[in-house]
């Protein structure tokens, strides 16, 4: 093993996961462009790799969560009915697909998601049906950044419930637990504040790569020499990133969320069309 190159990928997973706890992403979404633009992990290695280190990821970075209340745990479980399915239809068709077409998607999807976050900001205002929640599934908690309680009641579970699929579904293709489509639909399509999205997110996104890295292993596509630095980076990156959470305010955790996904993007759909930025590989 060349311990040169272990600690380069355990750091650079240790900075993915402070990023992917604070955003609910589970930082895969930053590890595999990361992995193969800067150090030319072959992609489906990168992926296999980035789907161990996500469910490390949302272990740690949910106790966090779950202890500041910002993870809606019956919303969680509803949504994961199809996101589970989802993960598993797009391992499979990961181990097929050609890897140009997969830098496309993951491009595209990092573009529209850091699109979406620029769109609205973070900010949703508080739920006209506050009093009408038949499926029991609105929740409090209070924001130690600016120490206000906030309340909602999730809307739209239907369309939630189909987008969760289709977060699954890239999940299970790009191996990034599905947060990054996960926290900008409970935000923008069924009004959940930004913190409660990414901690109910954190909180699925493990159990969604779980289903991810059985298909990969099952291929050979887990290979130590990068899972065992990820995880380790993951690990200690995920609980401070979870406690920055609390403190970082929404607007400066969209910020994060834009500009990192929009140049990750950009460099995915430049490399899917054979162009090459200074720096990569």
């Amino acid at each position: 093993m060349d311990w040169i190159r272990s600690i380069e990928i355990g750091s650079v997973a240790a900075g993915a996961a402070v990023l992917g706890s604070m955003l609910g992403l589970g930082g895969g979404v930053f590890l595999v462009p990361i992995l193969t633009l800067f150090f030319d992990v072959d992609q489906k290695l990168a992926i296999g790799a980035s789907a161990v280190a996500v469910v490390t990821n949302s272990v740690v970075g949910s106790t966090v969560h779950l202890r500041g209340r910002f993870t809606n745990l019956r919303l969680a479980m509803l949504l994961q009915s199809t996101t589970a399915v989802g993960a598993i239809i797009g391992a499979v068709i990961s181990v097929y697909a050609n890897p140009g077409f997969i830098n496309a998607v993951f491009g595209l999807m990092l573009v529209y998601a850091a699109g979406s976050m620029l769109r609205n900001r973070g900010a949703v205002p508080a739920s006209p049906a506050l009093g009408n929640d038949p499926l029991q599934l609105g929740a409090t908690y209070l924001d130690p950044a600016t120490r206000k309680t906030v309340s909602y009641v999730p809307q739209r579970i239907n369309l939630g419930l189909g987008v969760s699929a289709l977060a699954g579904t890239l999940s299970g293709m790009l191996g990034v637990g599905g947060g990054v489509i996960q926290v900008p639909a409970m935000n923008i399509l069924m009004r959940i504040p930004v913190k409660a999205a990414a901690g109910t997110s954190s909180f699925m996104v493990g159990i969604t790569s779980v289903a991810t890295a059985s298909v990969y292993y099952a291929d050979g596509k887990i290979d130590p020499s990068v899972v065992v630095p990820a995880m380790i980076g993951i690990f200690v990156g995920a609980q401070l990133g979870s406690r920055l959470t609390r403190r970082v305010r929404t607007q400066n955790l969209v910020a994060i969320f834009v500009l990192i996904l929009l140049y990750l993007g950009v460099s995915l759909l430049l490399k899917a069309a054979g162009i090459t930025l200074p720096g990569q590989r």
